[in-house]
Order: structure tokens, then sequence, then C-alpha cells
């Protein structure tokens, strides 16, 4: 079934899809109703690239998370290639193998790629189904 079994992973919570082009106020105005039912445990969490430059925009999200919501994070991409000094979002390609955008590198000894999965920041390379999952992830904060 397309957009349901077709996939190499599967989502088991009230989450926003990870595909849905959904800005991070709406998406996060979604599931806060939910966190008073999840009873052990919950969160919540909004993809965005690096907002290093874009201090105003964090502010912003952390006072709508304080006010509304009772657990949730940002989640950033700052990786690292280390064969050429890179700095910024390592991609995957179709076969879901990590690479380098600057140099193409695709040497995981020499890049260090960190994303927010099952609720824990991890720097070591995942299955294909948890790397297809990550790869189809949207911004939903430009």
């Amino acid at each position: 079934m397309p957009n349901v079994t077709d996939k190499l992973y599967y989502t088991n919570s009230y989450h926003v899809n990870v595909t849905e082009e959904i800005d991070a106020f709406s998406k996060l105005s979604y599931e806060a109703p939910f966190h008073s039912l999840s009873t052990g445990g919950c969160i919540s969490y909004i993809e965005t690239p690096n907002l290093s430059n874009n201090l105003k925009a964090v502010e912003q999200i952390i006072n709508f998370i304080y006010h509304n919501v009772q657990y949730a994070e940002i989640n950033s991409r700052p990786d690292v290639c280390y064969k050429c000094g890179f700095r910024g979002e390592i991609l995957t390609d179709e076969y879901l193998e990590w690479y380098c955008p600057n140099c193409g590198n695709k040497d995981q000894q020499e890049m260090q790629v960190m994303r927010r999965t099952c609720g824990y920041i991890g720097t070591s390379f995942w299955n294909k189904g948890r790397t297809e999952e990550i790869s189809e992830r949207v911004f939903h904060l430009q």
C-alpha cells in the first residue's frame, strides 16, 4: 500500500508523519493535547536547518514550547565531513548511503552525522529503515 507498507520503517506514535509539510507551530499545537494522554512519556520535535543565524526563531519556538507543550526538542543537522572540513547537513543518496555534499565522501569513518532518533542524539550510522525515515524528514521551520 503506497505510503504505508512500501517503507523500510514504520511509526507507532501520535506524531505528525515525518513527510508532512507543516510549520513548526502547527505541528506542536496538533501534538500538544496528546502529551497529557501519554503517561509513559512523550516528546514532540521539529526539524530545522542550522538556526545559528536565526536566534529570534529559536527564541520564539522555545517560548511556544514552554507555554504549550510538555516536552519538545529542536532537531538540527550539525554534521561534519572530516575529509574536506564541511559543516552542515550530510545527505543520503538513492541507496540510503550517507555522503558529503561538498566533496562526495562516503567513508563513514571520515564523517560525523548527528540525528535524534528514538528520543536520543546518535552519532553512529543507522540501518536502512531508520536512515530512510531520517532522510524523509521535512523542515518545519526554514
